[in-house]
């Protein structure tokens, strides 16, 4: 995996926090909470497209491409929490939470697992 430089990990670690308190923030104001929840979801996502995987595991590049599918459900959760807050019919309650409930387990799951996989390629 390339590194990331000192400022874009500082974007990225920004991007999450601003994304968690966008969440938390929708539970009591809507208009401000989308928009720091979208401007830590672009930080995040647009940070962890720069994150390329080098090498030939077969596994790792699998978990990197999940990786990249929890980054978009991250994505498509702010713009459905965008529909939401200006009435759009496509989403009429919280189907943002959803979107990104499955993104941040994805996440999760898939930044273990690959620290794993590159621990056992180094030994």
């Amino acid at each position: 995996m390339r590194k990331l430089s000192d400022l874009q990990n500082l974007l990225f670690r920004l991007g999450a926090l601003l994304m968690l308190a966008g969440a938390v923030l929708h539970l009591f104001y809507e208009v401000p909470a989308t928009v720091v929840f979208l401007s830590g979801v672009l930080l995040f996502a647009s940070m962890q497209l720069q994150m390329v995987y080098e090498g030939r595991n077969f596994i790792v590049a699998r978990l990197r491409r999940q990786q990249l599918f929890g980054a978009s459900m991250l994505v498509l959760s702010g713009a459905a929490m965008t529909s939401q807050l200006f009435g759009y019919n496509a989403t009429q309650h919280n189907e943002w939470v959803i979107c990104l409930l499955v993104g941040a387990l994805v996440e999760l799951y898939t930044t273990l697992r690959i620290s794993m996989e590159l621990e056992k390629e180094k030994k």
